[in-house]
């Protein structure tokens, strides 16, 4: 059961990117991206929608109409518009000019640097051009850090949503690790694991790469493949198989990948979960504050340097976590954070070889004052079955 969490101030929230704004000389950041709709809303919006915050302290929000009515059941003190069919950018214009902001210098969610993926709900190239037809005197620019740097570090109330996700994870993981056995296919596996996140809570499963993935044999080892959905391929011996689950809970994710072998690993195998296991100890132990994120991937990707095993690595081991999992700090060279207190990711650990098989960590980490705090009670390691 789902516990009475610590209530949101979404008023405050508000203000505070509102002060973000101002303190970056913008009139209005207009945000489109998943993590913006449910960071300031408090409500489920999957389809297209948008949230105003100005410099002023303005919040307004143009959402779909056929979900409208929910919404505003659901959200927490929303001003909030409704559009149909393709009118979503002229509804976003009307608004910005009845606040008097036609000739304003406006941020909008365009372009995420650092970023191995594009965030869902970016603005696209069309809605873009049109922004600009309906505002031509505006200034428009690309505005994601008038959000995400206030995203950066968690609010308490956050944090604890975040931990019931990743203890929720740990359910899953576990019904999934019990659901393997030789001649039983991935959908059942994925199917077990669904059920008991579902049970503990979880109200949805990140839809961009399947919703819960599982991945046997062969199919655990495409080449930098990040990506396994469900088939009916079935699980044999002496093969990994990769778990990769997100519940979430209060629109709070987890994002949990970690590594099952069923049977004994031959030596090709053993030499890929020795070198893989020292790299995930490797990140945890420097994700301290004060640490630049650059400088903390350059010591994972050592580790597989040493090991012979660069060519099957991913160069990037994480992002943040929060109401999308595409959020920074992204774990990468590009990166320009450096660990801080209260950051939330998800440390990611990738390596995969083709006809031998692959592993991927997904970890919800919380930094604190000493380092790196996992949420999930599942150790970030091989689990044999």
């Amino acid at each position: 059961m789902i516990p009475n969490f610590a209530p949101i101030d979404f008023a405050a929230r508000r203000a505070r990117v509102a002060q973000s704004v101002k303190a970056a000389g913008f009139d209005a950041y207009v945000g489109t991206r998943q993590a913006a709709l449910h960071y300031f809303s408090g409500s489920f919006m999957p389809w297209r929608g948008a949230v105003i915050i100005t410099a002023n302290g303005d919040c307004k929000f143009v959402y779909w109409a056929w979900d409208a009515s929910r919404v505003r059941e659901e959200g927490h003190g929303l001003d909030l518009e409704s559009f149909t069919f393709s009118d979503f950018v002229k509804t976003i214009g009307q608004r910005l000019q009845a606040l008097g902001l036609a000739q304003g210098r406006i941020g909008i969610d365009l372009s995420h640097p650092g970023a191995a993926q594009v965030a869902p709900g970016m603005l696209t190239a069309s809605e873009y051009l049109e922004l600009r037809d309906e505002l031509p005197g505006a200034r428009i620019e690309n505005g994601v850090h008038l959000i995400d740097d206030v995203m950066l570090i968690k609010e308490p109330q956050e944090i604890e949503r975040l931990r019931f996700a990743a203890g929720v994870a740990d359910v899953g993981f576990e019904a999934g690790r019990a659901a393997v056995k030789p001649g039983v296919t991935e959908n059942a596996v994925a199917g077990a694991i669904e059920k008991a996140i579902r049970d503990h809570g979880s109200t949805w499963a990140w839809a961009i790469t399947g919703g819960t993935e599982v991945g046997s044999g062969v199919r655990t080892g495409y080449l930098h493949g990040v990506t396994q959905q469900a088939t009916e391929k079935t699980i044999q011996q002496n093969e990994f198989v990769i778990l990769d689950l997100h519940p979430m809970i209060d629109l709070y994710l987890a994002d949990s990948s970690i590594p099952v072998f069923i049977g004994k690993p031959d030596a090709q195998q053993r030499k890929l979960i020795d070198c893989w296991e020292e790299v995930v100890s490797t990140m945890i132990d420097h994700m301290r504050p004060g640490e630049p994120i650059p400088e903390v991937v350059k010591k994972g990707l050592a580790v597989f340097e040493r090991h012979g095993l660069s060519g099957y690595c991913l160069p990037t081991f994480g992002h943040g976590l929060g109401t999308c999992a595409r959020t920074r700090p992204f774990i990468n060279l590009r990166s320009e954070d450096v660990v801080q207190t209260g950051m939330v990711m998800a440390l990611g650990t990738h390596l995969y070889m083709p006809q031998v098989g692959g592993m991927r960590l997904e970890f919800p980490l919380l930094v604190n004052e000493r380092g790196g705090e996992a949420l999930m009670k599942t150790p970030p390691r091989v689990h044999f079955v």
